[in-house]
This record gives structure tokens, sequence and C-alpha cells, in this order.
């Protein structure tokens, strides 16, 4: 009988000591019998690697420990892991994020399907209720809706977290890996490659990740960064893909639906005031998919085909000013406050 197949899973960690020691123990407690655990502390000051260290000490069979100074991102920091990792397949789990006990075994049973594949399970938000973590309900669907997950990821509809994938090893490798110039979306970006040159999704019949939403004083890599960073890097993945599709032969297959993809970028930016920015992704997604009406709401999407999305926005905000909101702009604008940041470059 053979052995089962290694899967490692690889975290990185920077200043997560009131959350790192459950990963841990989450992985620990897997019941597929082959998990190696390496998880790279990325310049940690606030003794999570001396909770890692632990751990390493008391299992030196499953779990392996690297320190790195001073912080070089997250990106980096699984880089690394992914490199030292000996694994068949791969898992990338942050230091705050959880897993149940049967999500290994279930996505390997999800990847025997295809060996090309990448295996995904469903997925929950953890959120703080005050006075315990709590799971929240799906704000998207598992299994995916199509059969073409890469059309659901560009379109927003659809997408996996990266602890809720499992990647055969060529799979990965064949992204080139994490991209460390990007500030956000960088799970996005690993993923969306991997579909554009032709992996397929395969969901799994059990097994659930948890992704932790952590509070407004305690805020995540992709809510702390800056809108223009945002932009910029949306727009880098979405270039990306674009050259993997026509690398592949595909690019025209998926010419609309990259095309509102960019047209979604450039309404965030005419929202956060990052004109120019917005103006060269819309000009990327007219030349592919013409202009397409990408706001949330009907109101919305008549305006844009009326006005023109730049004219659109300059109207809500004109509005906005004077207390007419839509509840998406009042919940921004809530939330930017909440960060300390006020209202920002590009909110009433």
């Amino acid at each position: 009988m053979s052995a089962p197949p290694l899967v490692s899973v690889v975290t990185p960690c920077h200043d997560a000591a009131p959350f790192v020691a459950e990963t841990l123990e989450c992985v620990l407690a897997q019941t597929h019998p082959a998990v190696e655990h390496v998880i790279v502390d990325d310049g940690s000051t606030d003794g999570s690697w001396d909770v890692i260290e632990r751990y390493a000490l008391e299992h030196p069979d499953r779990v392996r420990a690297l320190r790195v100074q001073p912080s070089r991102g997250g990106p980096h920091a699984r880089n690394r892991g992914a490199a030292l990792a000996r694994g068949d397949f791969l898992l990338f789990l942050d230091a705050d994020d959880v897993m149940e006990p049967d999500t290994v075994a279930a996505l390997l049973d999800a990847a025997a399907a295809d060996p090309a594949g990448l295996a995904a399970c469903d997925w929950r938000r953890l959120r703080w209720t005050g006075a315990a973590w709590a799971p929240a309900p799906a704000d998207v669907p598992f299994p995916p809706r199509g059969p073409d997950a890469l059309r659901g990821w560009l379109s927003g509809r659809e997408w996996v977290p990266c602890h809720a994938l499992l990647w055969p090893r060529a799979v990965y490798a064949r992204t080139g890996g994490w991209d460390e110039s990007l500030a956000i979306n960088q799970d996005g970006d690993l993923a969306l490659r991997a579909l554009a040159g032709g992996a397929r999704l395969l969901p799994a019949r059990g097994g659930r990740a948890y992704y932790r939403t952590l509070p407004h004083n305690r805020p995540s890599v992709s809510r702390s960064a800056a809108a223009e960073r945002k932009v910029r890097s949306h727009l880098r993945v979405l270039e990306k893909v674009g050259a993997v599709l026509e690398a592949d032969g595909r690019a025209a297959a998926y010419r609309d639906a990259l095309g509102m993809a960019y047209q979604r970028v450039a309404l965030f930016g005419f929202k956060e005031g990052h004109t120019e920015l917005a103006r060269q992704a819309l000009r990327h997604g007219m030349a592919l998919a013409g202009p397409r009406p990408v706001s949330a709401s009907r109101a919305g999407r008549l305006a844009e085909r009326v006005l023109g999305m730049e004219r659109k926005e300059v109207l809500t905000r004109a509005l906005a000013r004077l207390g007419l909101m839509t509840p998406g702009r009042r919940s921004m604008l809530r939330f930017r406050r909440a960060q300390g940041g006020g209202a920002g470059a590009g909110a009433p």
C-alpha cells in the first residue's frame, strides 16, 4: 500500500501572537495522516516567534519554522515557505486563520479528480461579536455556480481565499509563485494566473476554512492598503491574467470578462478619487468589452449608461455632499471614519 501524499501547510506570520497558536493547533488536528506545517515568521515583534518556536520544539516531525528579519511581507514569506516545503501538495494558511480537522482530507479527495486542478472547500468569515469569534453566513456561493471558475472569479461573484485551496506542486510551480511586488490581492493574483493557465476548480464535499475578519483596531493588510496601491495592484493582476490568456491562446474567449473586470477597477478608482488611474483602467476595459455598466445598483447602471462612468461618479459625489448617499457609499464612509482616516480623497 502506497504512503499517503504529504501536504505542506505554509503559514506566513507577522505579529499574530493572539492567534498563531490556534492556527498551529488546527493544522496538528488534521485527520489526514501526512501533514507538515511550514511556518515563516516575517519579522514579528509581538512574541509570535516564541509561540512558533515552542511548537516547533514540541512537534519536530510536524512543525518546521523559519524566522525572517527584517519583515519582507507575506508574499515573500509564502515563497520562502513553499521553497522549504516537502509536500506533494501545498496549502497556504495565514497565521490568524483556521480550518476544520477534515479539511485537508476532503481537499485531497477532491484533488483526485484532476491532477492539474485546484481543490477548493467551503469557507466562512470569522467575525468578532464582542465576546467571541463566530462564523458569518456565506457571502459567496460554494460550490461555484458555473463550470468556468475564471469567468466567475473575474466577475467578482465567485472566489476562494487561499487557505481554502489545495495546490498540486506542479500547478503551483507553473504560476511562478507569489508576486512580492503587489500591495494587495496577492492570493487572487496567484489563483487567477492558475485558472487562466487552464487549471480547473474542484469543489470538495467536506472540510471548511475560516477567514478571520479583524476588527478596525487591528486592520488586515487588504483593508489598510491605500486606495491608490489597491487600484495599481488590481491593474497589475489583470495585466498578468491577460498575458497568460494570450500565451495560452484563450484571450478571445475572455475579452468580455476581462474587460468588465477592468471597468470594475475603474469604478473603484473614480469612487476613491484616483481619476487618472481610473481612466487608464476604463480605457483597457472598453477596448476589450466596450462600455459596460458595472455599478452594483440598477440606478447606478442606468446612470452609467446615460452619463458614462466618470460623470456618473462626479454627480454621485456631488449628491453625497448634500447628504444624498447610497447605502453602499454610506457604509464606505463609515468604514473610513472608523479607520480614523476621515473621508478620504474620493469620498463625499
